[in-house]
């Protein structure tokens, strides 16, 4: 098979992507939120547990990244055809370190694996059992994360820099190329996963806050609103004010049947969570006793935490972007 020379001069740089985004954040963003909702509820409906699924992930990507470090490289058909899959040595004080959870926690998730067949362990050998692919199967995850970099070759189109490319082309490339390219995708979701656990205190508090955000962002969508700003923080500030306004104005929130209904989470837990983002000042509950993200007058102290996290993860999110645009279009 011949290799082709990658065109360098033709790579797409950090301020063209910077460019792309700033200047099309709903549309981009709307995709992200996506992409983080559909990941959130398959990591919850997998084991109604998001910190085993992410050990899980985590382990999955220890082994991808000894794959890369050696050129290995398989598509998504041959890794997922394995009976099993051996794991780099890991300890549970790795897990802890590495996932940032205590070590009773770490000890008691991997007994309950390894209780329910997902993984073998023996001593600091583990080894992941086919029986795990149908929990961590990324299939919605490739088809959301192609779609959103779809979008940004439609932006990037504008501007004449690249043509544009439908999801399915992206989709191809990550499965011929999975070992690879996902592990890149996976350092940076969990980079993202603990940054957010930092913010929300749990996995389960920032699901809910997501599909409260992306309720909003999907009432907004053909309102028409104009997002303006001289640089990411204004435009986010822009963004987040624009749909939480709208939304408050035309009484468009959740209940938590809804949002049960939605994320999976049982009702009465979804309550409770409601109460800890309440606390937090990240969401508000309207007139009609619905839920919306808090605005700068009203949670002011969670809606500035929430902007500097959302600012200072951009780069990561546009940095892997770029990255992606250039392994599979350039």
């Amino acid at each position: 098979m011949k290799n082709l020379k990658p065109n360098i001069s033709k790579q797409i740089s950090t301020e063209q992507v910077d460019e792309a985004f700033d200047k099309n954040y709903q549309s981009i963003m709307m995709k992200y939120y996506q992409l983080q909702f559909g990941w959130f509820h398959n990591a919850y409906n997998s084991f109604k547990d998001i910190d085993k699924y992410i050990i899980l992930v985590h382990l999955v990507n220890r082994t991808l990244s000894v794959y890369n470090k050696h050129f290995y490289n398989l598509t998504y058909e041959e890794f997922y055809s394995n009976k099993s899959v051996e794991i780099e040595k890991i300890s549970i004080s790795d897990v802890v370190k590495e996932l940032n959870l205590t070590k009773e926690t770490a000890r008691r998730k991997l007994n309950e694996m390894t209780k329910d067949g997902i993984i073998i362990r023996n001593k600091k050998n583990i080894s992941i059992q086919h029986s795990a692919f149908i929990y961590q199967k990324p299939i919605a995850s490739i088809k959301n994360f192609s779609s959103l970099l779809s979008v940004c070759t439609e932006n990037l189109k504008i501007n004449n820099i690249i043509k544009f490319f439908h999801p399915e082309h992206f989709e191809e490339k990550i499965k011929k190329n999975y070992t690879h390219y996902w592990n890149i995708f996976l350092n940076s979701q969990i980079t993202y996963l603990l940054k957010i656990k930092d913010l929300f205190k749990n996995y389960e508090n920032a699901m809910v806050f997501l599909v409260c955000l992306l309720n909003q962002a999907y009432n907004m969508k053909n309102a028409n609103q104009q997002i303006s700003g001289e640089n990411t923080r204004k435009i986010h500030d822009s963004y987040t004010k624009t749909i939480t306004q709208y939304t408050l104005e035309n009484s468009k929130g959740l209940n938590p049947t809804t949002i049960s209904d939605l994320t999976g989470i049982p009702r009465a837990s979804v309550i409770r969570k409601l109460n800890d983002l309440i606390k937090l000042q990240y969401i508000i509950q309207n007139q009609q006793n619905l839920y919306t993200t808090s605005t700068p007058k009203k949670g002011s102290a969670g809606f500035n935490r929430l902007t500097n996290f959302y600012v200072s993860n951009q780069p990561i999110i546009r940095s892997t972007v770029r990255d992606f645009l250039n392994f599979t279009i350039i």
